[in-house]
């Protein structure tokens, strides 16, 4: 089972926050319009990460996510998904 937890340690220890902020559209698209569009995909979301799949989201900007797919490709499988399993939950979470 995919920890969300630890998903939200590998988004901040990679730096994925710089780019995805969780309200709002900044550099990337928000955490909240990933998790809507990847929830009950969450497998296509982990081949997107693993650079093995496009993305749903937003697919006309995805060379600025390039060098980030690069900078995370060495994650084990377990930690695609707990970072997909992170993503994805975050349309749970309530807006402030």
């Amino acid at each position: 089972m995919a920890d969300s937890a630890n998903g939200q340690v590998i988004f901040e220890a990679k730096g994925c926050v710089m780019c995805h902020q969780k309200d709002m559209d900044t550099v990337g698209p928000s955490l909240r319009t990933i998790a809507i569009g990847y929830s009950g995909k969450e497998g296509t979301l982990v081949a997107y990460l693993k650079g093995q799949g496009s993305p749903i989201i937003d697919p006309a900007r995805a060379s600025v996510m390039a060098p980030q797919l690069v900078k995370i490709r060495t994650l084990f499988e377990e930690e695609f998904r707990d970072l997909a399993e992170y993503i994805v939950s975050s349309a749970d979470r309530p807006v402030y």
